[in-house]
């Protein structure tokens, strides 16, 4: 099968540079099941990463303008790369193709795992958003408790010590609130590939989203199922092609 991992927004312009694309295709495909191919695409516009609802709406048309090329192109599932799902309903709507969102897929595989769900994501401003995420996924009874590691997402690489330490400690401060498994709440910081490290520190789950949504969308393509059109109808009127300058 041929998976698409399309980040919305120019992310080879950016400070981390095209090798980040390379690398995080090639971690993909390390982890992908044999028989399937991930490819790492990219809007051509867009926000260098979304730590906000504002970036996370500007994310959008580059997804929209990009699912059904990706589609027509012959990819069999399409993971959007961005923990907050951003146009996740949209991107459902226009293709035929299953198409994952990494928040709601780490999540409900949390939920296979426990009963009380803790989010650690990057700056404490995109908490709120990730509320509405959950609540609008109708997982906010899970979901107990938000925290932050307070590193924006473009320095995670450059300061990986320091956020697996704070991981570490606001994971245990999660513990002793209540929380029994968590996810980590943003996709570069699933590509640090931490998540294990910090499982067998704390001894409970700890869900990388990067890894749940790619075993998400295997499943979806290896069942034969994709998104109900009772949910994501198709659009009514033909979606006008959105055009990104």
């Amino acid at each position: 099968m041929r998976i698409t991992y399309f980040i919305p927004g120019p992310m080879s312009r950016g400070p981390l540079g095209p090798e980040e694309l390379i690398r995080r295709e090639a971690f993909l495909n390390q982890h992908a099941f044999d028989g399937t191919d991930v490819e790492v695409r990219e809007a051509s516009a867009g926000p260098a990463s979304v730590e906000s609802s504002v970036e996370e709406y500007l994310s959008v048309p580059g997804l929209i303008e990009a699912a059904p090329a990706l589609e027509a192109e012959g990819f069999d599932a399409l993971i959007i790369g961005c923990f907050g799902d951003p146009g996740l309903a949209a991107a459902r709507e226009l293709v035929d193709i299953p198409v994952i969102g990494p928040g709601q897929a780490g999540v409900l595989l949390a939920a296979q795992l426990g009963q009380s769900v803790s989010i650690i994501t990057v700056v404490s401003e995109v908490i709120p958003a990730i509320r509405r995420q959950v609540r609008s996924h109708g997982l906010d009874s899970l979901v107990t408790d938000i925290r932050a590691v307070d590193v924006p997402v473009l320095e995670l690489r450059e300061r990986a010590d320091e956020v697996m330490a704070t991981l570490e400690a606001e994971a245990r401060r999660g513990l002793a609130a209540g929380a029994d498994s968590f996810v980590l709440g943003c996709m570069t910081m699933g590509f640090l590939d931490v998540a294990r490290t910090l499982q067998e520190r704390l001894g409970v789950p700890v869900i990388n989203p990067v890894l749940a949504a790619l075993k998400a969308a295997e499943t979806a393509v290896s069942v034969g199922v994709s998104s109900s059109r009772a949910a994501y109808p198709k659009p009514r009127k033909a979606a006008a092609a959105v055009k990104i300058h």
